[in-house]
């Protein structure tokens, strides 16, 4: 049977259905969620992944979604996109849980180095009823992926990631070396056997956002990216991407804004989305309970900050406008956010409850997924209308099919 949806109000339902396309008939309240699959990419070093998919979407009765591929286990999903490149391909980023493991520059300490590698599971005809999944990982996805937070797609038929670490060397290495990283969606190229020349399939990096928790795409190879060491936005511009596995970062420009600002709750994603007809970037400001909204082109440029790429543009942004949309005391640990017209879809990862927001800032409505506690991350608008979930504690992911 259908979740329960909290709000009183009639519109807040009416909302729901318009926003994500769904059919307001209930699935069959027998449905079974689907099994829990196989760490099919565990041996996959750099290659396309091994397939998971075939099967059917799988009803998950209590919350009224479709399970779309069977998680691999053991791994965890942070976030989701849909690249627009190719129509229903929905693109989910995975990493290992927490390990206690040490990855140390030394051969004896580095049992804990495998749990830092991330993957995408790559779901194809993902608004079908018969989607297909497979694990792609970048040859190198020790230090170009690890333990992914967000992804995010640009409109050139490129995407950026982050993840949450402090380095992606070697764990007592010294310097804060983590940052987002610029990928083609070229099935040739992401994921590919890198060639004996090639550092992964990589075509740039920035290193000066450590512990990035959510990305958004601004525009060319520009991103915003949520910098959870300094509880910041950096504003991340590739420039021209370099070749396929080359380091020439020297184009790239970093621009902070609002250090201080923001807090980042470790484990928990906090995405980012941009509404561009308005140049306000809407944050997941995890920490502090709510959901803030910077206005990305304010502010003027004021003293450099470190950096450890070679880069002619690093600067600290003082001045930009940031305003409290959401304050303390709706959500929790709200995760996941995304734009569905003037309104906004946000997952709240303590109470596994999916709420939307009007352009005032005010709540609509909610809707529990009926998920435990703690599963809810990112959230997307699919091509179909629908809504999509990414879920922590599994490693899968969902469509919202019916409220």
């Amino acid at each position: 049977m259908p979740a329960a949806v909290p709000s009183p109000i009639v519109e807040a339902v009416a909302l729901a259905l318009a926003l994500c396309g769904c059919s307001s008939t209930p699935l069959d309240s027998n449905a079974q969620t689907a099994g829990g699959g196989n760490d099919a990419g565990a041996n996959n070093q750099g290659g396309a992944g091994s397939g998971l998919g075939g099967a059917s979407s799988t009803p998950v009765s209590a919350a009224s979604l479709v399970l779309l591929y069977n998680p691999p286990t053991n791994w965890s999903a942070t976030a989701l996109a849909f690249d627009p490149e190719r129509v229903g391909e929905l693109w989910v980023t995975l990493r290992r849980f927490p390990s206690n493991a040490a990855c140390n520059n030394d051969p004896t300490q580095q049992t804990g180095c495998s749990a830092l590698i991330g993957e995408v599971a790559l779901v194809t005809q993902a608004t079908s009823p018969m989607p297909s999944m497979a694990l792609k990982r970048d040859g190198n996805a020790w230090h170009f992926m690890r333990r992914p937070t967000s992804i995010a797609f640009g409109e050139n038929g490129n995407l950026a990631t982050c993840g949450e670490a402090r380095t992606d060397n070697y764990n007592d290495d010294p310097e804060d070396y983590s940052g987002p990283v610029l990928w083609s969606s070229d099935p040739a190229i992401f994921g590919a056997i890198p060639k004996a020349d090639q550092n992964g399939t990589h075509i740039d990096m920035l290193h000066e956002t450590p512990f990035c928790m959510g990305i958004a795409h601004d525009f060319d190879n520009a991103y915003f990216a949520f910098n959870g060491q300094l509880g910041a936005i950096d504003r991340s511009d590739f420039k021209a991407p370099h070749v396929v596995g080359g380091d020439d970062h020297s184009d790239g420009e970093v621009r902070r804004f609002i250090e201080g600002e923001l807090l980042r709750v470790p484990e928990v994603p906090s995405h980012l989305a941009l509404d561009r007809a308005l140049r306000k970037l809407y944050i997941a400001d995890t920490g502090h309970q709510r959901i803030v909204r910077l206005a990305v082109d304010t502010g003027s440029a004021g003293a450099d900050i470190p950096a450890l790429d070679p880069i002619a543009v690093h600067v600290q942004m003082d001045g930009a406008v940031l305003e409290e949309w959401v304050p303390p005391g709706v959500l929790r640990l709200p995760s996941g956010v995304a734009l569905a017209g003037d309104n906004l879809l946000v997952t709240d990862n303590a109470t596994s409850k999916l709420w939307w927001f009007d352009s005032a800032g005010h709540a609509l409505g909610s809707l529990d997924t009926g998920l435990p506690e703690g599963s809810l991350s990112g959230v997307s608008l699919g091509p179909d209308g629908k809504i999509y979930l990414s879920d922590l504690r599994t490693g899968g992911a969902y469509r919202v099919e019916s409220l």
